[in-house]
């Protein structure tokens, strides 16, 4: 019986994220991505300052997912991405010209 992404969302609906909303209402999913010999990817994109927190969610939710009946193997990605205009790297500033 091949896995469904309907499958995997309902499994990581189980999963709490930081705050106690579901995972999917927590709107830090990537697409889910199941192929035919039952490999699941998906990722987690939060902030750079709340990474901590959030990978006993990650292992949560590869555990819920790894139970599903023929899912062969889980790989959850983590990401972080720093909020706008926290800690950009800021390129080469203009020279003044005199006139």
């Amino acid at each position: 019986m091949a896995v469904t992404k309907e499958q995997v969302s309902a499994a990581l609906a189980t999963v709490a994220a930081p705050g106690g909303r579901s995972l999917p209402d927590a709107r830090v999913l990537s697409d889910i991505v199941v192929t035919d010999d039952g490999k699941v990817f998906f990722s987690l994109t939060v902030e750079a300052a709340n990474v901590k927190a959030w990978e006993p969610v990650r292992k949560a939710a590869e555990t819920a997912v790894r139970a599903i009946p023929g899912v062969q193997s889980v790989l959850v990605a983590l990401t972080a991405e720093r909020a706008a205009g926290q800690g950009a790297a800021r390129g080469p500033q203009p020279a003044h010209v005199a006139t």
